[in-house]
């Protein structure tokens, strides 16, 4: 979706809610409309009934006519002090009604925006968390930030504060309209003539900067990217001595930045003074009309004071329009955006009719199981594995070969796109997400541990848990002892990432998460490849505890840790090469063989210089 109808998709669907708002905002708004010509049109009077009276003769102005049309006999008499009294009451009471209709216009406008803007940002965060995990390798985090901050505060400026504004200059515009015709038609139409010359360049002007705010806002979204990589790995870049060299990547990020905004600044300059230019040919040309209108007795000048104000007052609400138009077209690029993640089709969809899988009973079940990214070729290829209850099974292979996308397929965090995965003869596409996830633990060697407490950090996914149980599963992850050392024990917050850890606490903290969660299928990726030999020992220990009476499938590099596993599968290039236990795959020779060789010769040569030192 393109263009405008972003824009306008994005409104409908997210103001349908809050629509009794919007519909009373712009009733209020019109009414205030009305008061705002009536205020202009009231100059006629000013001039004709008060500075120059023109009704000595027909013995009763103008002002004290329209009254006696609209209240009858209670404004019978009049005189020339009443009228200095009544005047200026009106104006009071016109300009107080304009603004209390004004206020609640522009405050259920302004609230009706911002809750359908609100809406719009739940969307898309509810949208991405249930993307599958092909969608992040497209949109890096930055990016997906970029998009959650600035472009919805771009929209949130078009749909909550510069709607208001748009609307009430519309209003006022159309009223004020009403009002010239009424007061002289063929004077209008000549004041009309010189908008066709403002139409054109103005809708240059907003082609160009659609393009102009889309390329902004890609700009910020690398931006982003980059100061997020550069922050995350900040131990790198300082260890590394790159700090100067990745200040110099953020200035000529920014740079461009600059540049682009500053193309949007220079169409944006342009359209106020083009508007003036054109606004002041035509007010010269009513002046020049007026002046022979006057001479000849036509129209009065308090008759023209009012048509010329009414005209005048148009330039208030079209300028307002010129410059909320600048807005609207860096939303319209904010929008288009947005519709894109809303209307990304994720890849993992969890049916209608979907059944509860039961408890784990039997085996799981790979059946020329094939993936690939919708960009890209396959990363597997025809798996066939079978996985029997309470049985330990290790991948190994190269780096890149599909280990880790293979386990990653059993939670459905990807779906195979070819051949299938059953659990109990369940395909897992056709099983709720809940239920099948819930009876599936994952340990990481990315420890991901959130800006939380420490028990809510276990918690995590089992909130009403009991405190016994919460200790009970950290004492069995033997993490018991460093957790009540902490400055508030279980109640001690984190921080982000769980910074104030070692890797081996954090890995601790994760086990007893998953202990805690009781899964019959656990996930071990390199759970303790990054750590140090005491902290491996005591992560080990906490696995084994983890591991008992669970189906267990590990992705290790370091073959040492799978040598008792009951099966070992070897990935190599998508495609499972060999299967087998540890002395059977030795036997064969094959490329286990030849990664066993790889690891006992680095293990040979650390042992070496670890002597030599």
């Amino acid at each position: 979706m393109k263009g405008f109808s972003s824009l306008c998709y994005i409104f409908r669907t997210f103001m349908r809610k809050h629509i009794l708002k919007f519909y009373v905002a712009v009733f209020c708004l019109a009414i205030g409309a009305l008061f705002y010509a009536l205020e202009v049109y009231m100059i006629k009077f000013i001039f004709d009934d008060l500075l120059t009276p023109v009704y000595a003769e027909s013995g009763k102005p103008d002002f004290g006519k329209i009254l006696q049309n609209y209240f009858g006999n209670l404004f019978d008499e009049f005189d020339r002090e009443s009228l200095f009294i009544l005047i200026p009451v009106v104006l009071v009471v016109i300009f107080f009604l304009k603004g209390i209709f004004n206020f609640f216009g522009k405050y259920y406008l302004d609230a009706a925006g911002l809750l359908a803007i609100t809406d719009l940002r739940d969307s898309l965060y509810e949208k991405l968390l249930h993307q599958g995990q092909d969608f992040f390798s497209f949109y890096p985090t930055g990016t997906l930030i970029s998009r959650l901050l600035n472009d919805i505060e771009r929209m949130k400026t078009a749909v909550s504060e510069k709607l208001t504004e748009i609307s009430k200059a519309l209003f006022q515009l159309v009223a004020l309209l009403v009002s010239a015709f009424s007061q002289d038609y063929k004077l209008t139409f000549i004041s009309l003539i010189t908008i066709p010359l403002v139409v054109y360049p103005v809708s240059q002007f907003s082609k160009k900067l659609r393009r102009v705010s889309r390329k902004s806002q890609e700009e910020m979204a690398i931006l982003a990217d980059l100061m997020k990589e550069t922050l995350s790995g900040i131990s790198i870049v300082q260890m590394f001595r790159m700090e100067e060299k990745e200040s110099e990547r953020y200035r000529n990020a920014n740079n461009k930045l600059f540049k682009v905004n500053m193309k949007a600044t220079r169409v944006m300059a342009l359209t106020t003074p083009l508007m003036e230019f054109i606004g002041g040919i035509a007010i010269a040309g009513i002046l020049f009309y007026g002046h022979f209108k006057i001479g000849r007795g036509e129209i009065t000048l308090g008759t023209f004071s009012a048509f010329l104000a009414t005209l005048y007052a148009m330039y208030v609400p079209i300028k307002k329009l010129s410059q909320a138009n600048n807005i609207v077209q860096q939303a319209v690029a904010a929008a288009e955006r947005s519709v894109e993640l809303l209307e990304y089709r994720t890849s993992v969809i969890e049916k209608e009719n979907a059944k509860v899988l039961p408890p784990f009973s039997d085996k799981i079940v790979f059946e020329k199981a094939s993936f690939a990214y919708s960009r890209g070729s396959k990363v597997l290829d025809g798996i066939d594995l079978t996985i029997p209850k309470g049985t330990k099974i290790a991948l190994v292979g190269p780096s890149g070969a599909g280990k880790t996308t293979l386990a990653s397929l059993i939670p459905r965090l990807f779906d195979v796109t070819e051949g299938s995965l059953k659990i109990d003869g369940f395909d897992v596409r056709d099983i709720t997400l809940k239920s099948l996830r819930s009876q599936i633990g994952v340990v990481t060697q990315d420890t991901v541990l959130f800006n939380l407490t420490v028990k809510e950090n276990i918690c995590y996914g089992n909130e009403d848990v009991p405190m016994e149980k919460v200790v009970e599963a950290a004492k069995r992850a033997m993490g018991h002892d460093f957790i009540m050392a902490l400055p508030e024990g279980y109640q001690t917050n984190l921080g982000e990432g769980g910074s104030a850890l070692s890797g081996g606490q954090r890995q601790r903290i994760a086990i007893a998460r998953a202990i805690l969660n009781n899964p019959p299928i656990l996930i071990l990726d390199e759970a303790t490849s990054s750590l140090d030999a005491e902290s491996e020992y005591a992560v080990s220990e906490a696995l084994k505890e983890l591991m008992k009476g669970r189906t267990t499938i590990v992705i290790a590099h370091r073959l040492a840790t799978v040598v008792n596993a009951d099966l070992i599968v070897v990935i190599d290039e998508g495609k499972i090469v060999e299967s087998g236990k540890h002395d059977e795959l030795l036997r064969k020779n094959g490329l286990y063989a030849q990664l066993c060789e790889k690891e006992f010769r680095l293990a040979l040569n650390g042992s070496v210089l670890k002597n030599e030192t």
